[in-house]
């Protein structure tokens, strides 16, 4: 994780991203159920660079998201369509 970079623009827009290096977790349910054949739980770590969208408005928009860690490579554009609520 020390050496993840990575990136992710809205619209041609760069987002501001969070680091988690290396959090604890544990799971033990997954949408409400126990996670078939661990009775205990499952302890494992979670790490990587997250953003959160802010509210989009009706209409397209394009996603861009590019990452490397240690040889590794990724990126994904997402075409995405937000409808008009209907309240």
């Amino acid at each position: 994780m020390a050496s993840a970079t990575g990136s992710a623009a809205l619209d041609g827009k760069r987002l501001e991203s969070d680091t988690y290096r290396g959090e604890p977790i544990k799971i033990s349910r997954f949408a409400g159920r126990r996670v078939v054949g661990i009775d205990s739980g499952l302890n494992t770590t979670g790490c990587g660079l997250w953003i959160q969208l802010p509210p989009l408005e009706p209409g397209a928009h394009v996603l861009k998201i590019r990452g490397a860690s240690e040889g590794f490579q990724t990126s994904v554009d997402y075409a995405l369509t937000v409808e008009e609520g209907r309240g």
